[in-house]
């Protein structure tokens, strides 16, 4: 009888895991084509450079305003809710702006606000999406890299190569569709969630405040060399990486030679190779263990870039575009699943937001830094930089990497 009972067991997870596979794929779809026709619509509505400014600065909002306080919420309230809220919550959203567009009384400041509402909506769902995968797949090593793994190729595939073309596409017939496409994804997202067990709801003291919560979740972080390492190493994955792409285009336009088609493809290549990284993650965790594959991953990155500053052809940058995105999905999957394999259950969504905060939130100084540097000394010299501050990182980081751990172990 309990060998029955666990295989049903095994079989709701993976029947759950499916549900919650085909959801991230299904938003992360509707995404890809927001990316796309958000800043096609600003270009429609103003001439402005600011104002086309002001719903980029309005999409990266939410991660600096809210991103931290969502994880307070996601350790109160049943996790699939939270999920659900912030889908229809969008949906809603994106329903009014496509009809604000097809009835041409669309403006930037609804545009700017209809990107902060779907960027603080992810900062809940992803968050809640994290602390909800150990429920559905349980918290072996094995178990969470393949479950990440797979998740974040979906979510690659459907957002950096299916989602673009669909948004540009939708928006050449019709301003307002690619809008109403986004919102009925996230609409089939909710729909599928249905699907998912419903976790117990996490337990918390009494009378505490969203405050206090917040600060708990910071403390058990910065309490855990381990978790510290880790989301040093990927806030300086991130710094170098941004570093060195975000003045990329034009290197590849004036120095490589590339088109605009050859630099959609050398993009895309990069989102293969995140894709097929990602269903490879699990042996490559296990063969190099959760530091190891975080290490790989920055020598990877700093190896990438070095290719392509040396290289100075598209067919080598195009390569190495492939094995930077590589180097990302592993980077990321080594990292969230030892972050749901060591965090108690009842502190996981706060844990997430503050170790993205600290992660995620290097990449605009990454950026600027990047700009700065190619304005000073020359378009190259970013990608030659940013193996540099890999390295240098490294050095400062080997310690905690090498050091042996009895949480991190499988």
């Amino acid at each position: 009888m309990a060998g029955s009972g666990s295989d049903r067991a095994r079989r709701r997870g993976r029947a759950g895991f499916g549900y919650l596979w085909t959801a991230s794929a299904v938003s992360s779809l509707g995404d890809g084509a927001y990316l796309v026709a958000a800043p096609l619509l600003a270009a429609v509505l103003t001439k402005n450079p600011m104002g086309v400014a002001v719903v980029s600065a309005a999409a990266a909002a939410p991660w600096f305003l809210i991103g931290f306080w969502s994880g307070a919420v996601v350790d109160r309230v049943s996790r699939r809710l939270v999920m659900v809220t912030a889908d229809v919550v969008r949906a809603i959203g994106l329903v009014l702006l496509a009809l604000l567009v097809a009835t041409a009384n669309a403006s930037i400041t609804a545009l700017a606000i209809t990107s902060f509402l779907v960027v603080a909506g992810k900062t809940f769902h992803d968050a809640a999406g994290q602390a909800l995968v150990p429920h559905v797949v349980g918290r072996s090593e094995d178990e969470l890299t393949r479950a990440n793994g797979r998740l974040f190729a979906g979510e690659t595939v459907s957002q950096t190569i299916a989602g673009p073309p669909l948004g540009g596409a939708a928006f050449g017939l019709a301003p307002w569709l690619p809008f109403a496409l986004d919102a009925a994804s996230f609409a089939g997202s909710a729909a599928l969630l249905r699907g998912v067990p419903a976790p117990p709801k996490p337990n918390r003291p009494d009378g505490q405040s969203v405050a206090a919560a917040v600060r708990e979740g910071f403390r058990y972080l910065f309490r855990s060399r381990d978790l510290v390492a880790l989301a040093l190493s990927l806030a300086a994955f991130n710094i170098a990486f941004n570093l060195a792409s975000a003045t990329f285009v034009l290197f590849a336009k004036e120095t490589l030679g590339v088109t605009d088609l050859g630099y959609g493809l050398i993009v895309t290549a990069q989102a293969v190779g995140a894709a097929v990284a990602g269903w490879f993650a699990r042996p490559v965790v296990r063969w190099l263990t959760t530091k190891g594959a975080v290490a790989a991953a920055l020598v990877v990155q700093a190896l990438g870039w070095l290719a392509v500053a040396v290289g100075s052809s598209a067919w080598i940058g195009g390569g190495a575009f492939m094995i930077l995105g590589m180097s990302t999905t592993l980077v990321t999957v080594a990292a969230v699943s030892a972050r749901q394999r060591i965090v108690p259950d009842h502190l996981l969504g706060r844990v997430v937001s503050a170790f993205r905060l600290i992660g995620n939130g290097a990449a605009p100084v990454g950026a600027t830094l990047g700009g700065v540097v190619a304005g000073l000394a020359g378009l190259r010299a970013p990608l030659v930089l940013a193996p540099i501050v890999l390295a240098l990182s490294l050095a400062l980081l080997a310690g905690p990497l090498l050091r042996r751990s009895r949480d991190l172990q499988a």
